[in-house]
């Protein structure tokens, strides 16, 4: 409905609710006589009477009374559809999809989000966990809006802002010797047999801890390779072997097992944003400013629970 037509509507609805073209004008802040002129184009719109002039006060016709209430609702739904529109400009309604590392499903995500259902309660979250890889295509072919991922990420289209570290944490069981060291040297490591996150479950972390041994020059005997992180923590927990998780990883509580951070050189593993740049949605920015403001507080609390754990801010994103 164009907005003449509705301005037609929400004089005549004063009218009609006023009985009066004076008081009705006063509402409306115009004069008298343009209200009056307005309310005629309208009938002749119409081609009939909605008012009826000749009594005192003023009486809706039967055609005045018909469109007296569907006038009403008109106004009423059309009004909702501008604040709609305004609170989706101003990205407080609408829907936004996410894509995510299982880490950050398990770590710093689920404090993102209850942030953000807090602020932007109309805001629809759907999340899709997926790969690194998975994320970058489906965030180029639209598929999702914005992803929490690790890089290196080489597309052009994507604008990467790292959001917190998550780095590789030693994970023994709580009876293993190692279980009441603060740090582990991975030095120590060279003979302990390993469990991996395999490599077509999780490429990055997997190629990281082939970085983290060569960086420190062991070769620790690998008894598995496990898909599901789970899987991972039962067998550590069972004495089968130690792993180097993602310290995300911590937020699972799995009894019998202690995440110990490493101590050396590590490799940069930050958790990071990602989203078209070219995408200027409010939404989108409304989530990245709220996982951007949420994150430190997300970091604390693990600190505060976790006190071993070297969580820190981000470095500068690895290319």
């Amino acid at each position: 409905m164009a907005d003449p037509e509705l301005r037609l509507l929400r004089y005549f609805v004063t009218v009609a609710e006023e009985r009066h073209f004076g008081r009705a004008a006063e509402r409306l802040h115009i004069a008298q006589p343009p209200l009056s002129q307005q309310i005629q184009k309208l009938e002749r719109q119409l081609g009939t009477e909605l008012i009826d002039r000749s009594r005192r006060p003023i009486e809706l016709t039967d055609s005045g009374t018909a469109l007296f209430d569907e006038a009403r609702l008109a106004l009423t739904h059309a009004e909702r559809a501008f604040a709609a529109a305004r609170r989706a400009a101003a990205g407080q309604l609408g829907q936004l999809r996410i894509g995510a590392l299982q880490a950050a499903v398990d770590g710093v995500l689920s404090h993102v989000m209850r942030a953000h259902r807090r602020q932007f309660p109309d805001v629809k979250l759907e999340l899709s966990e997926l790969s690194s890889t998975e994320q970058i295509a489906q965030l180029v072919e639209h598929r999702i809006d914005v992803g929490l991922l690790r890089g290196p990420v080489d597309e052009p289209s994507l604008t990467i802002q790292p959001l917190i570290d998550d780095p590789l944490a030693a994970v023994v069981g709580e009876d293993h010797a190692l279980a009441d060291h603060q740090r582990i040297e991975p030095g120590l490591l060279a003979h302990e047999p390993m469990i991996l996150w395999a490599r077509s479950a999780a490429a990055t972390t997997y190629g990281d801890v082939v970085e983290v041994c060569r960086m420190h020059d062991i070769e620790p005997p690998v008894v598995d390779e496990v898909q599901r992180i789970q899987t991972i923590l039962a067998l550590v927990a069972s004495g089968a072997g130690i792993a180097l998780l993602p310290t995300s990883f911590i937020n699972l509580s799995r009894n019998g097992v202690r995440f110990i951070p490493l101590q050396g050189r590590l490799p940069d593993r930050p958790l990071a944003l990602a989203w078209r740049t070219a995408n200027q949605s409010p939404t989108v920015r409304g989530f990245l400013d709220v996982a951007t403001a949420s994150a430190p507080h997300y970091l604390q609390q693990l600190r505060e629970h976790y006190p071993q754990l070297g969580v820190t801010t981000p470095r500068a994103f690895r290319r």
